[in-house]
């Protein structure tokens, strides 16, 4: 065998078994990012869950301050109401400032 073919079978042994050893680190660290992906994904959803369970009392306090809104406007067109059907009284009663 001469010397040519013998330094290129080499080399194509020496790289094929760099890119195997190449292909199982990236398969290796693949695995790892997938698993770190999912610990990301978890702690999303804790940190999902824990806010919404925070968010639905402020909805309902929030729902409490429309409903105190809503019934003061009702009680001021009861009040309104029931004032438009008084006889509107003078403020200061002339006759008696010049009595003196």
């Amino acid at each position: 065998m001469p010397i040519n073919q013998i330094v290129s079978t080499t080399a194509i042994a020496v790289l094929t078994v760099i890119a195997a050893v190449i292909g199982v680190q990236i398969i290796l660290i693949l695995k790892e990012v997938k698993n770190s992906l999912h610990k990301v994904n978890s702690l999303v959803n804790t940190a999902e869950d824990t806010m919404s369970k925070f968010s639905q009392p402020l909805v309902g306090l929030a729902g409490v301050f429309e409903g105190i809104k809503q019934s003061t406007k009702v009680i001021e067109l009861v009040t309104d109401f029931m004032s438009r059907n008084k006889k509107p009284k003078a403020p200061v009663d002339i006759d008696d400032d010049y009595a003196g």
